[in-house]
């Protein structure tokens, strides 16, 4: 028994080395643990650097996005339905005034719903209307309503009829 406490106390470390081994190994440690920490500010400060930059370069490419859909213009085919509801929604308008039959008043409403049609683009034909909003300028066409320009046009074409009856009597 006596060989046996002789080597436990052997064996026991006191106070005084367990703090000399402690400050041995918190001088070994330390310096690695700072050299990780600095690594882990530099990736994070990189992270931060990357992130940025892939916004910007989100945001530069979004607003390419919006140029082009901006600058593409309308196809053939939609000039050709776009004119097309303009024509029919002038002749659905003198259709209510009882002029629908009259070519030039159609005509005239016609440019008049065109006209409207290209001022909200700030174009000069509709083929230099932006396609993507194809849609909209549909609906513009089939709800325009000015009434002002409406009357105008019917009255028009009632002088018109008025002096081609009064040359036929």
């Amino acid at each position: 028994m006596s060989n046996e406490l002789i080597s436990r106390e052997e064996t026991a470390l006191s106070n005084e080395q367990v703090q000399a081994i402690s400050i041995a190994v918190q001088g070994i440690v330390a310096p690695v643990m700072e050299q990780i920490g600095k690594i882990l500010e530099h990736n994070t400060q990189a992270m931060e650097r990357i992130a940025a930059t892939q916004q910007l370069m989100s945001a530069r490419i979004s607003e390419l996005e919006k140029q082009v859909r901006l600058k593409t213009p309308m196809s053939r085919s939609q000039e050709r339905h776009l004119n097309d509801a303009i024509r029919q929604r002038a002749r659905e308008l003198m259709d209510a005034k009882g002029y629908g039959e009259d070519k030039k008043a159609v005509n005239r409403l016609a440019g008049m719903i065109r006209r409207s049609v290209l001022a909200r683009y700030g174009v000069d034909s509709l083929r230099e209307a932006p396609a993507y909003d194809y849609d909209v300028a549909m609906e513009q066409a089939e709800n325009w309503n000015d009434l002002l320009a409406i009357r105008d046009v019917a009255k028009e074409a009632r002088q018109r009829a008025d002096t081609e009856g009064e040359t036929t009597c």
